[in-house]
């Protein structure tokens, strides 16, 4: 079976929340995509696997202060095809869109273990802090360090200010 990595097609839109609905088991992270997927800024980046989308990604308009960067973020793959490295592909043809679109960073709420592999570096070290630190259900709480950037230009250095997703996201008020 080959590869493809490619953008999202309208084609691919029901497939596509399909396999996020898979990959978490929640209606949560496909609500998400529903929501931001057609607004300005927004794109995702389909693998397919014989012509049968099998992992998604969805890339959104987000702000540090006034600058415009996106967040990454739900990615999934069906469960019958984790581990087979197509999450990293997706990751790093995400990457190569928002530079080729002129981006100057990618945020996202992730594993500090998997993300820095892709240039992912702690948000803190650009003096941003995580506005979704402390969050979470149960045994599950979001931590300073899951707040990730990848630097796409040097525009990143400068980035200061109050770090907005959209609020599909739930983030905190202030």
């Amino acid at each position: 079976m080959s590869l493809v990595v490619r953008l999202e097609g309208s084609d691919d839109r029901a497939t596509a929340v399909e396999v996020e609905r898979l990959a978490f088991g929640s209606d949560e992270e496909p609500a998400i995509v529903e929501v931001v997927r057609d607004l300005e800024g927004s794109f995702a980046i389909v693998a397919e696997e014989d012509e049968r989308v099998v992992g998604h990604v969805q890339f959104s308009r987000a702000r540090v202060g006034e600058t415009p960067v996106v967040a990454l973020g739900p990615i999934g793959v069906r469960p019958d095809r984790q581990g087979r490295g197509i999450g990293s592909r997706l990751v790093r043809s995400g990457l190569e869109e928002a530079a080729r679109r002129g981006e100057p960073a990618v945020i996202l709420l992730g594993d500090p273990a998997w993300y820095p592999r892709f240039g992912f570096e702690p948000a803190l070290t650009y003096g941003l802090r995580n506005p979704f630190a402390g969050m979470g259900e149960g045994d599950f709480v979001i931590a300073e360090e899951d707040f990730m950037l990848a630097p796409l230009d040097e525009r990143a250095r400068s980035l200061e200010g109050l770090v907005r997703w959209h609020p599909a996201f739930g983030q905190p008020v202030g």
